[in-house]
């Protein structure tokens, strides 16, 4: 999920490449209602949104037990040490800075995809 449309359709279609179902958002309060329904085993989730922000939306989602074995992935452009700790503390499993790598996206998700 990214506020930025074309940002969030390539991320989409690199994801799709690497053979996964992908359904993408633009929006906190739309991420919410597609995490309810699409029910993904990851949510690559911006911090930035206009609406709600990453946090907020993370915070939510860990509120549903529907939803406990969902990973979320922050995407950020914030890479310092605070950043990492208030992600945490929101209920994210790991961070991603922007620009977003290929290499470590796909590594993520691997990892993630093994742990399941």
């Amino acid at each position: 999920m990214d506020d930025n449309v074309d940002a969030a359709e390539s991320i989409k279609s690199v994801i799709e490449d690497f053979g996964y179902v992908v359904q993408s958002c633009w929006s906190g309060r739309d991420a919410l209602n597609a995490a309810r329904t699409f029910l993904p085993d990851v949510l690559l989730l911006d911090l930035s949104m206009p609406d709600m922000d990453g946090f907020e939306v993370a915070q939510v989602l860990r509120l549903d037990k529907t939803l406990s074995r969902m990973k979320i992935i922050a995407q950020t452009g914030f890479s310092d040490d605070d950043s990492r700790r208030r992600t945490a503390r929101s209920g994210f499993d790991l961070c991603l800075s922007k620009p977003l790598s290929v290499d470590r996206l796909d590594n993520m998700l691997m990892m993630l995809r093994a742990a399941a």
